[in-house]
């Protein structure tokens, strides 16, 4: 099958097809200037039955994710331990001992600090060695961060881990998305993206009852936890072991024989599969996205140009949005929150609002590809505004005064918001792998991340005195902050349910209004069509 690459010298206002033909007319029957996949007819419940193998690597990278959900409990319960606090805790001028908030803070931000040391390098390294090797990156750092945390005597040695264990995460939100969304069809992509929050999710759960029953029955040993940590862990380098290179990887590399090699792999003896076909959309794709760039080679600067800082701009408003929704009161610092406002067992509190996110997070991921994503996201981030609103007027019912009844409200609505927010936070991992184009999402990744940590970084240092000051009050300034954010997103967040990376391009490149993208015909679908008309068949008698 031959591909056709675009004449550099064409403007790139939709996608194009140049064709050896003096007519430059596609056969439909033959369909191979095809930019999306004919098994984007199938039903979500037919792909993923007939994709299953894909939809099982992809279960097997996200098992780095359980390590994402510990340390992101462990970081806001662990500081309200016994055991930690004889530690790491120093004695007031009363005699009892407490942490230093200066050191609290520390120790948040250097997760996001760690994330900002791995995206000065991580696309260089996917982009050069591979998406496989950046994951045993990702191992590396996490491990070592694992090892520090269970040596750590000083609140500076357990600053580094907490570096380490940033690193590593860093490199999972990057690199896991751009891989699913590499290698899974297009007509499942949402849902197998955010399913990786239930592997969040569930080490957060595993996490809170670890650090509830530690509390009760040994409270003086805070290091249990981090020994159990390294389970998971070894998980995930059998795992890692396990799965194939992105076949996007090789075709940039102009390795024809290794990404055929990968599809195979990622999708089995499928008997009316077209690899051809679907290798042929993968080069076009390539070739059409590399003919907009002023080099043909992308470059960093080129998230910035032309219709690409649109794209980068919407992700990073997500990103600036996840921090500015209350999530480092309800969540980042949740048991020191909790005890704040006199809660008697924050640990419990904590495990509540886990178990919530788990089912949260499986509902959206369930519904992601059959009700679409920008409705749903922008609903979900008008409720966390109103209820960090809501949260601050708790204040004045006495929720932090020992008011029972006020407490408990408080719990149910922080149960609202976690709900709610993991739409929002889930949207800023679907988003930064969709909405950046092919060529340069690897790059705009750490771009749009960075701009997260940055926000992060200032979020969980300004917090804990925040609280100390304004208790639930705090959460004023958050919902102040996520009026604009809130705006921004009903504005220009697009509806990317079932698009193709083409299509996305497509619809970029024609400055369709984010609120108008569902119901727009692309010409790519109209190709496809044409194509299926001209077959007279399913895909898979096809």
């Amino acid at each position: 099958m031959s591909v056709h690459v675009l004449e550099h010298d064409k403007p790139v206002s939709t996608i194009q097809h140049v064709e050896a033909q003096d007519d430059k007319e596609v056969d439909a029957a033959d369909g191979s200037g095809l930019m999306k996949s004919p098994i984007d007819h199938l039903s979500i419940y037919q792909t993923l039955w007939i994709f299953k193998r894909v939809v099982i690597f992809i279960i097997l990278v996200y098992t780095g994710y359980v390590c994402e959900g510990f340390e992101l409990n462990a970081g806001g319960t662990i500081v309200a331990n016994k055991g930690f606090l004889k530690q790491f805790g120093a004695r007031d001028q009363e005699g009892v001992r407490a942490l230093d908030p200066t050191w609290l803070s520390t120790w948040g931000a250097m997760l996001n600090v760690g994330q900002i040391v791995t995206f000065t390098h991580i696309s260089w390294v996917a982009d050069r060695w591979g998406r496989k090797t950046a994951f045993y990156l990702a191992w590396l750092w996490l491990m070592a961060g694992c090892m520090i945390m269970n040596f750590a005597t000083t609140s500076g040695v357990w600053a580094i881990a907490k570096l380490c264990n940033g690193a590593g995460i860093g490199v999972l939100q990057v690199v896991c998305q751009v891989y699913v969304m590499e290698i899974c069809p297009d007509k499942i992509r949402g849902g197998m993206v955010i399913f990786q929050a239930v592997w969040t999710a569930i080490g957060g759960i595993i996490c809170s009852i670890m650090m509830q029953q530690l509390n009760k029955h040994y409270p003086e040993d805070f290091r249990l936890p981090l020994r159990i940590l390294w389970a998971p862990i070894g998980l995930m380098l059998i795992c890692w072991s396990i799965v194939p290179e992105s076949p996007w990887y090789h075709a940039r590399r102009g390795n024809e024989e290794a990404a055929r090699n990968a599809m195979r792999r990622l999708y089995g003896n499928i008997p009316w599969y077209n690899y051809d076909e679907e290798y042929g959309i993968i080069l076009r794709t390539l070739e059409h996205e590399k003919a907009s760039l002023a080099k043909n080679k992308p470059r960093f600067r080129d998230v910035f140009k032309g219709v690409n800082l649109r794209r980068t701009l919407t992700v990073m408003i997500v990103a600036v949005c996840q921090q500015f929704a209350g999530l480092a009161i309800i969540s980042t610092y949740n048991t020191y929150f909790f005890s704040l406002v006199g809660m008697e067992d924050p640990f419990l509190a904590t495990l509540i609002l886990s178990c919530v996110a788990l089912l949260a997070v499986t509902l959206w991921a369930l519904s992601a590809d059959r009700l679409g994503r920008r409705m749903i996201v922008n609903i979900c981030q008008t409720c966390v505004v109103v209820i960090c609103f809501v949260v601050g007027a708790l204040y004045y019912t006495g929720a932090s005064m020992g008011n029972k009844a006020a407490g408990t409200a408080l719990l149910v609505i922080c149960c609202i918001w976690q709900f709610t927010y993991q739409a929002v936070a889930m949207c800023y991992y679907l988003y930064s792998a969709e909405l950046p184009s092919a060529i340069l999402r690897i790059k705009t990744g750490p771009i749009t991340f960075f701009t997260n940590s940055i926000t992060g970084i200032a979020t969980v240092y300004a917090t804990p005195p925040m609280l100390l000051a304004l208790n639930l009050r705090a959460a004023f300034v958050y919902g102040a902050l996520s009026v604009p954010m809130c705006i921004l997103m009903w504005l220009y967040l697009p509806e990317t349910k079932c698009r193709s990376a083409a299509e996305i391009d497509e619809l970029f490149e024609n400055k369709v209004p984010a609120w108008k993208w569902s119901k727009t015909v692309t010409t790519i679908e109209e190709e496809l069509a044409a194509v299926q008309r001209a077959r007279g068949a399913r895909p898979e008698d096809a």
